[in-house]
């Protein structure tokens, strides 16, 4: 099924007759439709649903949508019909599905209802026009008829995987109770499985017991006849009722089994914090010691302590240093500044400031200059010696603790490394002790939950066991009724036939019989072959599109379609893993992408709303993938889910880009045309 044409007419916001080109290349398998919210986005999509299938619901919900999709303007004027109208191909023919209500004037829109509701089906004729393949009077029920039709080309069942809300994709990212069978249904449609299935049930019930009863009715010994065949009618009642048991206690089987494998993944991480949490005491033993040991804090007080002592002593150990440096560096010749300055301006006629030097002033600076002399030699002398007295001392070892310079400075540098080394031994340890608590407090099962993990794993070991037992005993249950079905079958296959038609009834029987085990035996085959390979290709999808490659490595599909995340940790279960809505969309898309890659349909991809919640790079990744979706791919989209950037990427992908938009004469009504100038496309683009 690939949609040419949709002409949709007084249905929602569309007034009068919208046509909209719905073609696409294999090259270009894209069409871009965006909306700003309340232009019609939504309401195209419903209309493509409606056409083919109806609205959904009870009477009185189904009657209610109706009347809300007649347009209001249209029932105020009387134009008498909404429709939706699809012109697809499918199998190289051409079809043409119109779906109508109809509704009478009304002065008030508010009050506007149908009439009726039907659908035709027609295609092209041989000669001029178009030859009418299904054709519903008003208010005549079509369902049985057009069932028929539109469960060869898409059922509705299996519509939800090609037809869906992208911010409503979660259904599909998960596991399924009993109340979304609908769900495994659809599935099995969209994978073929169903038609076996369905054919397995009509070849065995409805096949067979028409036989059966043919036969019954040609059959000399009727009595010994009505006899043998309630004996293995109520055989086959008790294998039936055996089968379900036994499907019961293997899904809860497979249910205890993957809860067991779960709580095995929860202890192994448990280990793995038990054995940070160790790491974690070790360290707190290493910085603080134990009774019996002194740790890294107290060797580090204590080195502390010996440079505190050192300090005390070093004192007369720097005034040593002092006095090596007055020795080797002042000589009592020496002389200062201001003596330079007067000797420079004895002799000479002018002073610096410009006055004269006469006899008086020279003299005068000459005094100066010995006074000078004689008090700095005399400073300096008692200077140097002091500090030759005081260095001696200390290197002689007369110094009451008998310190040297030398060894001295040796012993500081040697406490200054230790202290060095003890910290940074001690920083090194605090940050892989930070490293790991921060591990365990990330961690979903702490030390203390894997006590209680054990037990649960303990009672799940005896309950799986159990389980095992009563499916063992029902299988040879199971074994023992169909023998026993044999048995009685061959008998009545051993009465000899009144005639040739009643041995051909008896042949007949016996052929359905046959031919429905063998399509349980294709089925099961098939159904263990799709699924194998719908679960490789929404791995590779998962991939390709999830932000997070380092942690998830795939998904994977049990036999009853439910999802589990494949992550470097293990597998989990959707509401295990709990990724976020963004990723539980990503999954889910994976997951229909893999559906429709070996689904046994063929139709059109229509996503309203893609984007959602997705971020950047789910974005661009899923925008990479539309292309290969289907071969006809419809995107309605609204301001902020996609920009030019976007539409860029996409490039030659895309068939046509369109816009839903008010209509200039009418704001409350909606049209859709093409986008075809840069001011359009950023109207269309602006949030």
């Amino acid at each position: 099924m690939k949609v040419q044409k949709a002409i949709i007419k007084n249905f929602m916001p569309f007034y009068k007759e919208v046509t909209v080109d719905l073609q696409t290349s294999s090259d270009s398998p894209l069409i871009l439709m965006g909306a700003k919210n309340d232009r019609g986005k939504t309401a195209f999509f419903t209309a493509m649903r409606f056409c083919l299938y109806g609205f959904e619901g009870g009477n009185a919900e189904k009657s209610e949508k109706r009347r809300q999709a007649i347009n209001r303007k249209a029932a105020k004027e009387g134009l008498g019909e909404a429709s939706v109208t699809l012109e697809f191909t499918h199998n190289q023919n051409v079809y043409e599905i119109e779906r109508v209500i109809e509704f009478d004037q009304v002065d008030d829109p508010d009050q506007r209802d149908w009439n009726s509701c039907y659908v035709n089906v027609k295609k092209p004729s041989v000669s001029e026009g178009k030859e009418t393949v299904i054709d519903q009077a008003p208010n005549e029920d079509p369902a049985k008829k057009y069932n028929r039709f539109i469960n060869g080309i898409l059922p509705e069942s299996a519509s939800d995987f090609f037809f869906f809300d992208g911010e409503e994709l979660d259904r599909y990212a998960g596991s399924y109770n009993d109340s979304e069978a609908d769900v495994r249904e659809a599935i099995e449609t969209v994978l073929g499985i169903r038609e076996i299935q369905n054919a397995i049930h009509d070849l065995r019930d409805d096949g067979k017991d028409y036989y059966q009863d043919e036969w019954k009715d040609k059959a000399e010994d009727v009595e010994e006849l009505q006899g043998l065949s309630e004996d293995i009618s109520s055989v086959k009642s008790d294998i039936e009722a055996k089968k379900t048991e036994k499907d019961s206690a293997e899904t809860e089987l497979r249910q205890k089994e993957k809860r067991r494998s779960q709580i095995e993944d929860d202890l192994a991480e448990a280990s793995g914090v038990a054995g940070k949490q160790d790491r974690v005491n070790e360290i707190k033993e290493e910085i603080e010691g134990t009774d019996q040991e002194d740790g890294l804090q107290d060797k580090l007080d204590e080195k502390r302590g010996e440079r505190r002592e050192l300090h005390s002593r070093l004192g007369p150990l720097m005034i040593g240093i002092g006095a090596k440096h007055t020795i080797d560096n002042y000589d009592v010749s020496i002389v200062s500044g201001m003596e330079d300055t007067i000797e420079y301006l004895i002799g000479r006629d002018n002073c610096l400031c410009g006055a004269d030097i006469d006899e008086e002033a020279e003299e005068t600076l000459e005094h100066t200059l010995e006074q000078l002399r004689n008090d700095e030699m005399s400073t300096i002398s008692e200077l140097q010696g002091f500090a030759s007295d005081h260095l001696e001392c200390l290197t002689s070892g007369d110094y009451p603790e008998n310190l040297n310079v030398n060894q001295a400075k040796s012993e500081y540098v040697s406490i200054q490394e230790d202290i060095e080394s003890l910290k940074e031994d001690i920083t090194a340890l605090k940050d892989e002790k930070e490293s790991l608590e921060d591990d365990i407090e990330k961690a979903t099962v702490t030390a203390k939950e894997a006590e209680s993990l054990r037990d649960m794993k303990e009672t799940l070991d005896e309950e799986i066991g159990g389980l095992k037992t009563t499916i063992d005993t029902l299988e040879d249950d199971i074994s023992e009724l169909e023998e026993e079905k044999r048995e009685l079958e061959q008998t009545v296959n051993s009465m000899e036939a009144a005639d040739e038609e009643e041995q051909r009834y008896r042949t007949l029987m016996k052929l359905s019989d046959e031919c429905a085990d063998a399509w349980e035996e294709i089925r099961d085959k098939y159904v263990e072959t799709q699924r194998e390979s719908v679960e490789k290709h929404a791995s590779k999808i998962f991939q390709e599109l999830t932000n997070k490659n380092d942690v998830y490595e795939g998904l994977t599909i049990s036999k009853d379609y439910e999802l589990d995340v494949k992550t470097i940790s293990g597998n989990r279960d959707i509401e295990e893993q709990n990724p976020s809505k963004g990723a539980r969309q990503i999954i889910a898309y994976s997951f229909i992408a893999g559906l429709n890659k070996f689904t046994a349909r063929e139709a059109p991809v229509v996503i309203d709303t893609p984007i959602g919640r997705l971020d950047p790079e789910h974005k661009e990744n899923l925008i990479d993938y539309f292309p290969n979706f289907r071969d006809q791919v419809i995107i309605l989209y609204q301001p902020g889910e996609l920009d030019k950037e976007d539409i860029e990427q996409m490039g030659d992908n895309i068939s046509s880009h369109l816009e839903i938009h008010q209509r200039k004469d009418d704001p409350e009504s909606s049209e859709i045309s093409p986008i075809e100038s840069e001011t359009e496309l950023k109207r269309v683009l602006a949030k």
